[in-house]
């Protein structure tokens, strides 16, 4: 009939079940015209080449006939049902309800596709089916039996003396260590050793003619096992033949083993077979991750603890270093140790040491261990510790000298701070004492052993840290140094203590030490006698009481500015004067007390005492609305270094001084009766001109005639009346500034 496309069809989609009415003589029809149909029934090698390489499909058709090519294997399990499988693959491609003889479920797309496949192993894991004759579809009568199967048990081979090697061969299979199957060219099981039964969980009558993929390789890989079986019966050869390698075997209750598998061919009857030793290594890999683990939580330990190994032979002086040694020396893996070198890392002073113990290992057999800087090749310094011990041979001759070696850089540098720490608290000047958690003393530095008149051999410990405290800071621990040191860790301030017998005052420090765990194990107390300072800050308090008194009571006005211009002390005078209180001008900049704009010819004698010298100088200044004449004195205030820090001022009002001063020059300078300047004056006036303005002055001379008859006929009242007169004309003639 007419050929139909076969893939592709849009009516059919790979692993879908088709159901079809059985005709006669194995056709499948459908009420449409009838198309005689050709098919590949699956896709193993068989099947593909008698469809031309077109694959596998079905199509729709009415009446059409599907004509199948190779013999099906055919099978009657407790469910009521025949199922047909390609004899190639295995394949279920039909199956026939003994309650519905008349329908055919048609597999479409097998080996592809694993929804379309139906597995015996899954769906009828309880059954076992006659693999041993082919029937046709719906019957009951068998027919020829399957090419290449074979009896159970017996391994195909036409050479001579046949059943006596057969006979030695399966003691050997019996007693192997190894599971042991064989198949058939078909791929059924022919051969399963006791070793297989209880590696794989199947008994021998369950495995025996039973297809090996759908016992013990995984669904996933059933496929692949396929088509080598195929290339197999093709080629004779395959990738996995005659060689051992690793792989995944399912077990009977489902569960997945690591198996060790080595495969080989077996020419029999019908093609090529193949046996193959399976060896379970759940065990060994089992060992094998542990050991995995245990090298790794090693390798983990050694980083955390920073510690390495290496070895030398002393045959072939090959040096060998771990990963973290190479890490401390701060080298790759490029880097080939090599004896001279491992010397050459460390220090002038250490080299000679390692040497020493190296050889001294070999020839005394005893383990050796030193601490000795070394050098990376970027510089830094490397504080390592190096353990050895050598390894002989039977005949007792060094041949190995194996070691670790330790980065321990940063316990020698807490080494050194702590030995640093603790020459400090030995020379300190300072008292220091330590009690554990109770209040039991444990330490006292030097300085406080000396200050309460114990010698170095004297046991501080039967003291408690309470028998060195007064009354008062006693009730001070309870109540407020040890709530804030278990609070934040320490307390700071001042306290007296009993030396000697005696109360002194301290600048008291206690701080707590802690454990891991966050628990107080100890206390710290630093105690430093303060007696002295005291009494200082007390006369210093005096003198700056009585300085202050001093200051209150003088009538000058006094303020003293800090070297950024602000006022740090004002006394009341200077308080009256500018108006302010004193607490609205300290803390203050002058600027912004004093008038500014009156105050910009004194900045430079403010600069001036800013830098350290001494200035005085007078200024006149607009004061509770009154013009004021200030003189002023500024004097630098030296710090504990000698350096400038700031001044103090001294103002003086000379206000009525200055007028009184004006007055008595106005008097000796100006003619009493007229007011016009006498000689003196006038020569004071012209002293007071600038050099440079001297050319654009003009003097005018009066004499005034016949003034003596005046006198003389009138009086000498009238005489200074008529001189009055005359000055009053003069000045009406001139200008207000002449």
């Amino acid at each position: 009939g007419e050929r139909v496309p076969l893939a592709g069809s849009p009516e059919w989609s790979s692993g879908n079940l088709a159901r079809r009415r059985l005709a006669s003589g194995g056709e499948v029809r459908a009420p449409e015209a009838t198309r005689a149909l050709e098919a590949a029934v699956c896709y193993c090698e068989t099947c593909r080449r008698a469809s031309g390489g077109a694959g596998m499909a079905w199509v729709e058709g009415d009446q059409a006939t599907l004509r199948v090519y190779g013999a099906l294997h055919t099978w009657r399990s407790s469910d009521h049902g025949a199922r047909q499988l390609c004899p190639e693959c295995g394949s279920q491609l039909f199956r026939l309800e003994d309650a519905q003889p008349g329908v055919v479920e048609v597999a479409v797309g097998t080996l592809d596709d694993a929804s379309a496949i139906r597995s015996t192993r899954s769906a009828f894991a309880n059954q076992r089916p006659r693999w041993d004759a082919r029937l046709a579809l719906g019957s009951s009568q068998p027919l020829a039996p399957v090419p290449g199967l074979v009896a159970k048990g017996a391994l195909q081979c036409d050479a001579p003396g046949q059943p006596e090697r057969d006979e030695t061969l399966q003691s050997m299979l019996t007693s192997t260590q190894d599971a042991f199957v064989s198949i058939d060219p078909g791929g059924y099981i022919t051969e399963w050793n006791p070793q297989a039964q209880a590696t794989l969980g199947w008994s021998y009558d369950e495995a025996i003619g039973r297809p090996m993929h759908e016992l013990i390789i995984p669904p996933e890989m059933r496929s692949a096992h396929l088509y080598g079986m195929a290339r197999l019966q093709r080629t004779g050869e395959g990738p996995v033949l005659r060689r051992r390698f690793e792989v995944d075997a399912l077990h009977k209750d489902g569960h997945r083993l690591p198996v060790e598998l080595s495969i080989a061919p077996l020419r029999m009857a019908g093609g090529i077979g193949a046996t193959a030793f399976i060896r379970d290594t759940s065990q060994r890999q089992a060992v094998e991750r542990e050991l995995r683990a245990n090298q790794d939580l090693l390798q983990r330990t050694g980083e955390l603890a920073l510690v390495g190994s290496w070895t030398v032979d002393l045959r072939t002086r090959e040096v060998h270093w771990s990963a973290m040694v190479r890490r401390i020396h701060g080298v790759d893996e490029a880097f080939v140790p090599t004896l001279p070198g491992v010397v050459g890392f460390y220090e002038d002073g250490a080299q000679e040491r390692l040497v020493t113990a190296f050889e001294q290992g070999i020839e005394d057999g005893q383990k050796w261990e030193i601490e000795a800087p070394l050098r990376t090749p970027d510089g830094r310094r490397v504080w390592a510790r190096a353990i050895g011990n050598t390894e002989y041979d039977e005949h007792g001759a060094p041949v190995r000298v194996v070691g670790a070696l330790q980065d321990i850089t940063g316990r020698k540098r807490a080494e050194e701070s702590l030995h640093m720490l603790t020459q400090i608290l030995e020379a300190t000047p300072d008292y220091v004492v330590q009690a554990d958690s109770t209040g039991q003393v444990t330490y006292m530095n030097p300085a406080a052993r000396q200050a309460q008149g114990y010698d170095a051999g004297y046991d501080v410990t039967q003291h408690r840290f309470t028998d060195f405290n007064t009354p008062e800071t006693t009730r001070r621990y309870r109540d407020e140094v040890m709530p804030s040191v278990h609070k934040t860790g320490v307390w700071m301030g001042e306290s007296t203590v009993l030396v000697a017998g005696q109360p002194i005052a301290v600048d008291h420090s206690v701080l707590s030490h802690k454990d891991a765990t966050g628990q107080v194990v100890r206390y710290t107390a630093v105690m430093r006698d303060i007696s002295a300072q005291q009494r200082a800050r007390a006369d210093l308090f005096r003198q700056q009481r009585t300085l202050s008194s001093i200051a209150e009571a003088i009538p000058d006005v006094i303020a003293v500015v800090d070297r950024e211009g602000r006022y740090e002390f004002v006394n009341s005078a200077f308080e009256k004067l500018v108006g302010p209180s004193r607490a609205e001008i300290v803390g203050h900049r002058i600027g912004e007390v004093m008038p500014i704009q009156e105050l910009q010819g004194s900045m430079a004698h403010v600069q001036k005492a800013q830098g350290g010298e001494p200035t005085s100088f007078e200024l006149d200044l607009q004061l509770g609305g009154r013009q004021r004449n200030m003189a002023i004195t500024l004097v630098p205030r030296l710090s504990e270094g000698g350096t400038p820090d700031g001044f103090i001022a001294v103002l003086d009002d000379v206000t009525i001084h200055r007028q009184r001063e004006s007055r008595l020059i106005g008097l000796s300078e100006r003619d009493g009766l007229t007011g016009l300047m006498n000689r003196q004056g006038l020569q004071a006036y012209l002293q007071r001109i600038p050099i440079g303005e001297a050319h654009g002055v003009a003097m005018l001379y009066v004499d005034v005639d016949r003034f003596k008859p005046v006198n003389d006929t009138w009086g000498h009242p009238v005489g200074d009346q008529l001189l009055q007169a005359e000055a009053g004309r003069f000045l009406a003639q001139v200008r207000p500034e002449d």
